[in-house]
């Protein structure tokens, strides 16, 4: 059965702050080989493409029907030689910013989300935002994954997709509580590891899937970050999940200017990773779940 949303769609959709339409990852290196990733998996599960080893072969080269996935399939169809996986989601993310209008234009299409303009200063200037028009598909992509997670049936293939690439990703903290994050950590990464997949996936789909998974795991995919954009790109995701929009009104630890900011910094600077938290009571930084080395990006 085809599915009226991509898998990048579904995954953008968590993104959104059902309050205020203002995206995670507004500038971000890192949702954009996310992008990537999830738009190559779709193309897997849509038989488009094969791999041999690391590198990526056309299959299929009729299109899909869905835009975003078509742009793609077309540029891996058009590419003189195979390349290697990691090639391709370099290649991919590059066109993050025209890939996002593309998905952001799709759900438009849909009804699901509306763009409004937000006036800065004496009407001078205007950023647009998409806004949701109603949170029932984040509703029902978040219910998936938590029903999949807090029980033990044997899930969908294409969702344990979207469960390895929100949980490699950092996304998870937009789908479960830290609690529920902590209580179920077992499951979400035998399923993100893709341990339990059904008998009708091809073994030509599992092993595109697996191997970019593989791929993704590798702090080198996204380059080499300064700290200080990895800390602004935490602030940014911050924002969009605590539905704030001003640097005044974030939390010290995540403030420009304040020392708690710089010590955030150097946490970022000691571990190498922006997947971390603060407890205010104790003052004590930490590791989210599942972002220990190797494990997140």
């Amino acid at each position: 059965m085809d599915h009226l949303l991509t898998i990048p769609e579904e995954l953008y959709l968590i993104t959104v702050n059902k309050l205020k339409g203002r995206r995670a990852f507004l500038k971000s290196k890192k949702f954009d080989i996310l992008l990537a990733a999830s738009i190559l998996m779709d193309l897997a599960l849509h038989n488009r493409i094969d791999n041999d080893l690391d590198y990526i072969i056309p299959d299929r080269p009729e299109p899909t029907g869905h835009p975003l996935l078509d742009v793609a399939l077309e540029q891996i169809q058009q590419s003189p030689e195979h390349q290697k996986i990691t090639w391709w989601l370099l290649k991919l993310a590059e066109k993050g910013p025209r890939f996002r209008e593309i998905l952001v234009s799709g759900l438009l299409e849909k009804g699901l989300l509306r763009m409004e303009r937000q006036q800065v200063f004496l009407g001078f200037s205007s950023n647009t935002y998409p806004i949701l028009v109603n949170d029932q598909k984040i509703f029902e992509v978040k219910t998936r994954m938590k029903t999949l997670i807090f029980g033990s049936d044997l899930p969908d293939f294409r969702d344990v997709v979207i469960i390895s690439v929100a949980w490699y990703g950092g996304l998870f903290d937009m789908i479960l509580t830290d609690e529920e994050i902590q209580k179920h950590q077992k499951r979400i990464e035998q399923l993100a590891r893709m341990d339990l997949i059904g008998q009708t996936v091809s073994k030509s789909m599992r092993e595109v899937t697996r191997s970019i998974v593989g791929f993704m795991l590798s702090k080198d995919i996204i380059g080499i970050r300064k700290p200080e954009e990895k800390l602004e790109e935490l602030v940014e995701e911050m924002k969009a999940l605590m539905h704030i929009d001003l640097d005044k009104d974030m939390p010290e630890w995540l403030s420009r200017g304040t020392g708690q900011y710089q010590k955030t910094l150097e946490y970022i600077r000691k571990t190498g990773t922006n997947e971390i938290v603060f407890d205010a009571k104790t003052g004590q930084y930490g590791l989210k779940a599942g972002a220990g080395k190797g494990y997140t990006f």
